[in-house]
């Protein structure tokens, strides 16, 4: 988990970024609430124009009508004329900027004006059969044109206005996108992990039981030569030399009071002394037991360590043999390879880590190698695991929490 400063940037930042993706939103609302307005204005002029086309063509008809008089649709035909020319005038101010045009639409109301006096004028002189062609064929043409190009500049406003609209939802739907994708990335970013958690366990001092003994910096005794003659080596088990074992349970005892995770090397480098090897990792179970992970070292390349990273379960090495089987594997000492060994750090519900080693070129893995592993990996398992708490004793004082090596 993030500190706690680092937690509230991140939760500014998100609340800014929905700030700005909510402002961005309401203006793409009121972008459609104005296109939705332009549109009916627009529909409003189509039809009105329409209706003055209509209302036109029955007046010019009424000039060759029987019984009809020509003052009274004379004047009516002029009025409509008049309101017919600012009606596509006002269209035009609004088909403009998106790219249409009346301007035929204009000019034909300029020659149905010229038509209309014309049939006027026929019909004044009782020239009934010139005004009937003229109404019927010159004026019906411009009529049926107007009334044409009225009507696809109306489909032409209708689907522009649909491309805006969809284009404007699409990018409200971006925008909801991006605010969920944004508070995504703020949980995922606060949902704790398994390497967020091993981490502090390792390098927090505080969670070890007491202060390094500086016994752990010594280095191994060795017997100075002298002159008086060997004397003969004292065993106490089969196999192992006493001093062999004092130093072992040295160890032991150093490691019981460790405090310090970054001193771990100095015990190890001296069990690599001790057991005659090049190179020793420390591998701590994860908490679901699936995979191995290396938390001190001794003699391995920092690096090439970073590169093996964590080992799973079912891999198939000696150490993940070893962890899962509960037991200690060897490896046999080759032409090109070092001998071995990898023996598992036990707890009660099992393996908790595993010890492995790598024996110097020409070392072969015999008994008291893998016994003198055994007890070291005893001594560092009880180091992963938290110590039972029993119940209140007066006098009495226990630590809750050991950390993992």
């Amino acid at each position: 988990m993030f500190r706690r400063s680092v937690r509230i940037a991140c939760l500014v930042i998100g609340l800014l970024a929905t700030a700005g993706i909510a402002y961005r939103f309401l203006q793409d609302e009121d972008a459609l609430a104005r296109e939705r307005q332009s549109a009916a204005a627009g529909a409003a002029a189509v039809g009105r124009t329409a209706e003055l086309l209509l209302d036109l063509r029955a007046s010019l008809h009424a000039y060759v009508a029987p019984g009809q008089g020509l003052p009274f649709w004379g004047k009516r035909a002029q009025e409509t004329l008049d309101q017919l020319r600012q009606s596509l005038v006002d269209l035009d101010a609004i088909v403009t900027p998106a790219g249409g045009s009346l301007s035929e639409s204009l000019d034909a109301v300029d020659q149905l004006t010229a038509a209309e006096q014309r049939a006027r004028t026929y019909v004044s002189r009782d020239e009934m059969q010139l005004a009937g062609d003229v109404i019927f064929t010159e004026v019906r043409d411009l009529l049926a044109a107007a009334t044409t190009q009225v009507q696809s500049v109306r489909e032409r406003m209708l689907r522009q206005r649909d491309q805006r609209s969809a284009r404007i939802r699409q990018e409200q739907m971006a925008l909801a996108g991006a605010a969920v994708a944004v508070w995504l990335i703020i949980a995922l970013l606060f949902f704790p992990t398994e390497s967020v958690k091993l981490v502090p366990a390792v390098k927090d001092p505080g969670e070890w039981r007491h202060e390094l003994k500086e016994s752990l910096k010594k280095p191994i005794p060795t017997t100075p030569q002298t002159l008086a003659p060997p004397q003969p080596q004292v065993t106490i088990v089969p196999g192992i030399e006493i001093n062999a074992l004092k130093e072992v349970s040295q160890i032991c005892s150093d490691l019981s009071a460790l405090s310090d995770p970054g001193a771990l090397e100095g015990a190890l480098a001296r069990v690599s002394t001790l057991i005659g090897a090049t190179g020793l990792i420390v591998w701590i179970a994860s908490h679901d037991n699936s995979t191995l992970s290396p938390v001190a070292t001794n003699g391995f390349d920092p690096r090439l360590v970073a590169r093996i990273g964590k080992i799973a379960r079912d891999s198939s090495n000696l150490t993940a043999a070893a962890f899962r089987e509960n037991a200690a594997r060897v490896s046999a000492m080759t032409e090109k390879t070092p001998g071995a060994l990898a023996v598992p750090m036990c707890s009660p519900t099992g393996a908790a880590g595993v010890l492995s080693i790598e024996l110097k070129p020409g070392h072969t893995v015999d008994d008291q190698q893998v016994a003198l592993a055994s007890i070291i990996a005893a001594q560092l398992a009880t180091l992963t695991m938290p110590i039972q708490t029993p119940a209140p004793v007066e006098n009495t004082v226990s630590d809750p929490q050991r950390a993992a090596i």
